[in-house]
């Protein structure tokens, strides 16, 4: 089953499917059910949700990824990519992630950049 999880995130990180569709495949092949229940009731939080607005483009940008992918690629960008650093000053990951291990649900934080984009980062 490990290798068809590979497969899956391979095909995320070259573009071939959506992150949203590789999360329907993998939660597909480990045949879990989703919980029912309130809406406003959630056990654990499993992804990170990104969205950037930006007044010069028509379409908003919304990025959803599972908490482990999102706390891995911070790791990496922070270690390998000067650009993540100067991009993303204005975010504050530590925050994100003790808000991630306290179980914390819903908008954590809303950031305008420089160039009036506004991004807001939630917790589902």
């Amino acid at each position: 089953m490990q290798e068809d999880q590979m497969k899956i995130l391979k095909m995320i990180e070259n573009g071939t499917i959506t992150a949203d569709e590789g999360m329907k495949l993998l939660q597909a092949i480990g045949g879990g059910e989703e919980k029912k229940g309130s809406a406003n009731r959630i056990s654990k939080p499993s992804h990170v949700r990104i969205l950037v607005e930006n007044e010069h483009k028509s379409k908003p940008v919304t990025v959803k990824l599972p908490i482990g992918i999102f706390k891995a690629g911070i790791k990496i960008g922070e270690r390998f990519s000067p650009e993540f650093q100067g991009a993303m000053s204005e975010v504050d990951y530590d925050a994100i992630l003790v808000a991630i291990n306290e179980g914390t649900v819903g908008e954590i934080m809303s950031v305008v950049t420089d160039d009036g984009s506004h991004v807001s980062i939630f917790i589902e």
